[in-house]
């Protein structure tokens, strides 16, 4: 689902286990039960000369890697909280500064809990407490 206070940005929200996939368990990826709504940014069309995917996983300590501001997105970047008791803060901003008011904030509490965007959007983290988090991005 598209973030409530993301308006214009790209970025999306969900937990993986309960994304209706119509029995397929795909959350991201080409079938059609993923291109209706606002589920663009979890769909890759099939014709795409997409390059990647790119994949890491990560023992994020709490405080790291204390919000330093990553470069623009250039693809599509989904990452998953795979740990249990794991809080993991990724603000998104179209600028490097995080001006208030045009940040938009989303917290993965819950195993599955995913956040994906795409192309254009800045981004900075804050492991809140110690999370396992896997990502995978890929350039259109």
């Amino acid at each position: 689902m598209q973030h409530p206070d993301a308006p214009g940005l790209p970025v999306e929200f969900g937990n993986a286990g309960a994304v209706d996939t119509q029995g397929t368990g795909w959350f991201v990826g080409y079938s059609d039960w993923c291109k209706a709504g606002t589920h663009q940014l979890r769909h890759v069309d099939m014709d795409s000369a997409a390059r990647g995917p790119l994949v890491k996983w990560f023992a994020h300590p709490p405080g790291d890697p204390a919000g330093q501001v990553k470069p623009l997105s250039t693809g599509r970047t989904v990452s998953v909280l795979v740990s249990e008791g794991g809080e993991f803060r990724i603000d998104f901003c179209a600028d490097p500064v995080f001006s208030p008011g045009s940040t938009t904030t989303h917290c993965l509490r819950q195993p599955g809990d995913f956040v994906v965007w795409g192309p254009g959007v800045y981004h900075r983290s804050f492991g809140l407490r110690a999370s396992t988090i896997l990502t995978l991005r890929w350039e259109p």
